[in-house]
């Protein structure tokens, strides 16, 4: 059929247009196609998956997850994890073997890492039990009592001559406490900030303060004539072989950090830090992996860090279960620290042998108290 010029030219165009339209689709699939490529090579142990369910997870338990009864005790214990979305790293231990040091979900959601056994955590109040062991290291030491009255080392303390040094290990000291700022602050102005609070009641009743444990720090200093952070070092992570263990602000500048993030209509959002790191000095700046808690409880356990007679009244509880850094729920013991949406376990049996290490930068709505019960009864 012949046709004319214009009809001719009109169908050139069309052609072009088609061309175009082709070039660009092809364009845009190569660019997606090559960014998930460049994606995956750069975070290989991610997937889109892997990101989207920690995206858009909940801190529910899933229904559609079931234990296996047949299976191995790691096998159940991380199927366990899963079911209730635990996000953080799980050091597990049975008959003083490790069964499992692992990570589960996001560490970092925009670099896309993920958590693993070299994740660092901010510990809380996980810190106490470190504090106490302290203490009861210059006890042996002869340098104090924990039956002295704090006026003994701080004159001016409100009612001082009837609060023992016990009354701030064990959270029965009554006082007010004081209000945290956001900004530096020395360990000596955190002691006059908790003594200008005052008291509200004699002591002796469970009432958990964290300035009952920055009181306990400032003791340390003042006996020892160094600061916390460096009596730490010396007698308590170096003899444990905690290396990877730190305090204060080197934390965030660490690859290994694991960010805190909340759960906000489905979607990850990163938790504000409010507080300048001085502020939790001796209750809550300290950060590290779940083995090195682990290496501090063999070292406290076994006599490397204290005696037997100092062990066991750390552990002796009194108002609140609690002992000196550590609660006593009957089968076994447990230190735990919440802050900025992190939630840290640490716990041994009571023969020392098991122990359920749970760090977590996204705290679910299980709790990990109750994941650690429920560990235990598959550790049996």
């Amino acid at each position: 059929m012949h046709m004319s010029r214009a009809e001719k030219a009109r169908k050139k165009r069309h052609k072009r247009r088609l061309g175009t339209i082709a070039t660009v689709i092809t364009c845009l699939l190569v660019v997606g196609v090559g960014g998930s490529y460049a994606f995956v090579q750069m975070h290989p142990k991610v997937t889109a998956n892997e990101i989207t369910m920690n995206d858009e997870s909940t801190t529910s338990r899933k229904a559609n997850i079931v234990v296996d009864p047949h299976a191995s005790t790691k096998a159940k214990i991380e199927t366990t994890l899963k079911a209730n979305q635990f996000n953080g790293t799980a050091y597990i231990v049975k008959d003083n073997q490790v069964i499992l040091n692992q990570g589960f979900g996001i560490a970092n959601k925009t670099i896309g890492k993920m958590t693993d056994d070299k994740s660092l955590y901010i510990i809380g109040s996980m810190q106490k039990a470190v504090v106490a062991t302290a203490i009861m290291q210059l006890q042996e030491k002869g340098l104090l009592n924990v039956e002295d009255p704090i006026n003994k080392y701080f004159p001016d303390f409100p009612n001082g001559k009837n609060i023992k040094i016990k009354n701030f290990l064990g959270h029965t000291s009554g006082i007010n406490g004081r209000k945290k700022g956001n900004q530096p602050i020395t360990s000596e102005q955190i002691l006059r900030d908790i003594e200008a609070g005052g008291i509200y009641r004699q002591p002796g009743k469970w009432d958990y303060r964290d300035d009952n444990y920055a009181v306990m720090g400032r003791l340390i200093e003042v006996l020892t004539n160094q600061t916390l952070t460096n009596y730490l070092k010396q007698h308590i992570f170096t003899p444990a072989r905690m290396t990877q263990t730190g305090i204060g602000d080197g934390f965030f500048t660490n690859p290994n950090e694991a960010v805190s993030y909340k759960l906000s209509n489905g979607t990850l959002i990163k938790n504000p830090y409010l507080q300048d790191n001085s502020q939790l000095f001796g209750a809550g700046n300290m950060y590290m992996p779940p083995k090195d808690i682990y290496l501090f409880d063999k070292a406290l356990t076994s006599g490397k860090l204290i005696n037997q007679a100092s062990l066991t009244r750390m552990l002796q509880p009194g108002a609140g279960y609690y002992g000196f850094g550590f609660y006593d729920k009957s089968t076994f013991y447990l230190s735990r620290g919440v802050i900025y949406n992190y939630e840290t376990i640490n716990s041994f049996s009571r023969n020392h042998k098991d122990a359920v290490i749970l760090f977590s930068n996204i705290r679910s709505e299980k709790g990990n108290v109750a994941l650690t019960k429920e560990i235990y009864g598959l550790l049996q």
